[in-house]
């Protein structure tokens, strides 16, 4: 048995990068077309436990999200997320009992300071590109990158040179 332990957020301040991916990989978001189901049910669980959206994406096959969970247990956050998906597959038959939708666990990481922030926010922000799925970030929908541009944090034509680097390549 692995003795993995969870970084607990010690302060409500903290603010958490996660990766959650789908069992074997298997792009079953695109293959449902659920990017907008799987976007209401972060927002039901930053109502339903208190905590504030960052930045996310969804992609076929994993999803990362920037959460700052408060004095909320991002663990319980995420399970609620899985849960609800999986519960919600089951009940329209679209997956039978007993078959998962999602890796056991998920990744996660405590950001360190505002560089740290900054260049996870990029990356998740890039991740359609650097997978193929979009030409920019703008041109991929199941993003925050699209409230960070009309909140004047990013220029619309963010990361459009092909010279552009993106750091923290290691989440995927």
């Amino acid at each position: 048995m692995v003795g993995y332990r969870r970084n607990k957020p010690g302060n409500p301040d903290d603010i958490f990068f996660l990766v959650i991916v789908t069992r074997n990989r298997r792009p079953w978001i695109a293959e449902f077309g659920c990017y907008d189901f799987l976007l209401a049910q972060m927002k039901r669980a930053t109502r339903e436990f208190g905590v504030r959206f960052e930045a996310w994406v969804i992609l076929p096959d994993h999803v990362h999200w920037l959460i700052k969970p408060g004095k909320a247990d991002y663990s319980r956050v995420v399970s609620a997320f899985k849960r609800w998906i999986s519960w919600s597959f089951k009940r329209r038959g679209l997956i039978r009992k007993g078959e998962k939708l999602w890796q056991d666990r998920f990744w996660e990481e405590t950001m360190r300071d505002g560089d740290h922030y900054q260049r996870c926010v990029e990356y998740i922000h890039y991740n359609p590109v650097k997978h193929g799925l979009a030409g920019t970030p703008r041109d991929w929908r199941y993003s925050s990158f699209h409230g960070y541009v009309e909140k004047g944090l990013y220029p619309y034509d963010w990361a459009c040179d092909e010279n552009m680097e993106i750091y923290e390549s290691e989440y995927d």
